[in-house]
């Protein structure tokens, strides 16, 4: 059984053999991929591993990883021909333990820690980027550093003075100031 996300592989397998050709396959597409033998040892390994895993980078350009070709590539090269294979995309493994008292199986587990470690990653790679700062909002920054106020920056770019109102305070949030002085400052 392979479960996949974005970059993020775990393989379960009891066969050694079977595990390390997956393994390697599956690295040469460019994924990291953790291996185990059974369900269990998986998910107490992962507990393991997983702050690592939130730390790795993000790849530059995201390849989609379709899970109906990676099963056709690992059937054909990694995986004997009697020997049945399964890829599944860890998105389709959510968990429904908050609607019932049944617990999760080790898969879900396994499926919603590797969702879990990509979107943290995802925030890292946002935060390190820093805020995103629209055009209007850069405009609007642009004329606050010669000193306008918010009516005539509204009348220099053909606005409501609410909506350059709106503009300052965003800039304001997204990066950490308390005035105009901070803000003129943090961008300079």
């Amino acid at each position: 059984m392979v479960v996949v996300h974005h970059d993020l592989v775990v393989v379960v397998d009891p066969d050694v053999l079977i595990r390390r050709s997956v393994q390697e396959r599956l690295m040469r597409e460019g994924l990291h991929v953790l291996a185990y033998g059974c369900w269990h040892e998986a998910v107490r390994q992962m507990a393991r591993v997983v702050a690592k895993l939130r730390v790795l980078p993000l790849p530059e350009q995201e390849p989609p990883h379709d899970p109906i070709e990676l099963w056709h590539v690992l059937q054909e090269e990694a995986c004997p021909p009697h020997r049945g294979l399964s890829v599944l995309p860890a998105v389709s493994l959510r968990g429904s333990a908050a609607r019932s008292s049944r617990r999760l199986h080790p898969l879900q587990l396994l499926a919603h820690e590797l969702r879990e470690c990509h979107q943290q990653r995802r925030q890292k790679a946002v935060a390190a980027v820093g805020p995103t700062i629209s055009r209007a909002e850069q405009r609007v920054i642009e004329l606050l550093k010669e000193g306008l106020s918010n009516k005539a920056i509204a009348q220099l770019l053909c606005l409501s003075q609410r909506t350059v109102e709106s503009h300052v305070h965003r800039l304001f949030r997204k990066l950490n100031v308390s005035n105009r002085t901070e803000l003129a400052l943090a961008v300079a």
